[in-house]
């Protein structure tokens, strides 16, 4: 049928529909950041295989220096890139049962070999409870918490504690701090106060760790002036 003049335009203003960005749906953004960023490294790597072969085409010493700095910046960001894709990811953890005072061993030893690691007081309770979780996803949760006492705590001694309440395995770290702290502010993504980061870093080891049947809940503790975030696992039967 031929449009009239006093037919209404065909809008989709109006018809109930949520356009605001915050209506956009956690699956539909993350596959995006995930095709993005694989796109980006890819031109990334062209641009580095263009470098290589332009060093095999070039004599001048200063020239040649100078093209390897480039690369090496060019793999800096798609290392960087990387690193940030692998936060949208879908959380699969292939879970298996490990002894709670092992993992916080492994996690000990993780630790002892980061570059920038603060200092750590590491306290087992544990005995002979088992957890059932994906062990290298649950390091990335707590090289994640570790991290962060490593920059915002920084000169403190935070305490490490395993132990064992209520049936559950229970993973405390304690960061002292200079004044009172609101652990709420800090669980919204793409919101970070440190240069280089995307404030997804805590969110991320949130999903992690519940992904894994974990409980995570972080307060500030007024009497011990100490920031405490608290992982608590589910022990096996």
């Amino acid at each position: 049928m031929k449009a009239t003049h006093d037919s209404p335009p065909v809008s989709c203003y109006g018809s109930g529909m949520d356009t605001s960005p915050s209506a956009v749906p956690w699956a539909n953004l993350a596959a995006f950041f995930r095709q993005h960023t694989h796109d980006v490294r890819n031109d990334i790597n062209g641009i580095d295989l263009e470098m290589e072969l332009l060093q095999e085409l070039q004599s001048d010493p200063e020239a040649l220096e100078s093209m390897n700095h480039i690369r090496q910046q060019l793999r800096g960001m798609e290392q960087r890139l990387r690193s940030l894709s692998v936060l949208f990811h879908e959380l699969s953890p292939e879970a298996s049962p490990i002894a709670a005072s092992v993992l916080l061993q492994i996690w000990r030893e993780k630790h002892a070999v980061l570059p920038q690691a603060g200092e750590v007081a590491w306290v087992n309770h544990l005995d002979g409870e088992t957890v059932n979780v994906d062990e290298e996803m649950m390091g990335r949760v707590f090289m994640e918490l570790l991290d962060n006492a490593a920059a915002f705590s920084a000169g403190a001694l935070v305490t490490v504690t395993g132990k064992l309440e209520d049936g559950m395995a229970v993973f405390e770290v304690s960061e002292p701090k200079t004044a009172a702290v609101d652990p709420a502010a800090w669980m919204q993504p793409f919101r970070s106060t440190r240069h280089g980061h995307h404030g997804l870093g805590l969110w991320t080891a949130r999903r992690m760790a519940e992904a894994n049947g974990a409980s995570f809940e972080q307060r500030f503790d007024d009497k011990a002036g100490c920031l405490v975030t608290r992982v608590a696992l589910p022990t096996c039967a």
